[in-house]
């Protein structure tokens, strides 16, 4: 799997597994004596599967930018890190 492949899977799990976690919660709180549109614990079965899925993924993806050298920048690891960090700075004095 390419980089660029592997980052769009990623935040195709993410979305995913922010609509099981929103479908948990709605399905998880209803009135007594009610049934729940769906099973909550196999919703928090397929979550659990998708955060394990996105997990090895990550870690794929780190690995992979931490072997990326860019030159005297170090690593996209490295790159990664000093671009949150500029987000962060301009984000205290923006604010």
């Amino acid at each position: 799997m390419r980089l660029a492949e592997a980052l769009a899977a990623r935040a195709d799990l993410q979305r995913r597994i922010e609509q099981l976690r929103a479908r948990i919660v709605a399905n998880a709180r209803y009135q007594e004596g009610e049934e729940p549109a769906e099973d909550a614990a196999a919703l928090i079965e397929e979550a659990d599967d998708a955060l394990t899925r996105l997990q090895s993924l990550i870690r794929r993806i780190n690995v992979t930018n931490s072997r990326l050298d860019l030159g005297a920048d170090g690593t996209m690891t490295d790159a990664l890190a000093a671009r949150d960090v500029l987000r962060l700075r301009h984000s205290v004095l923006a604010d």
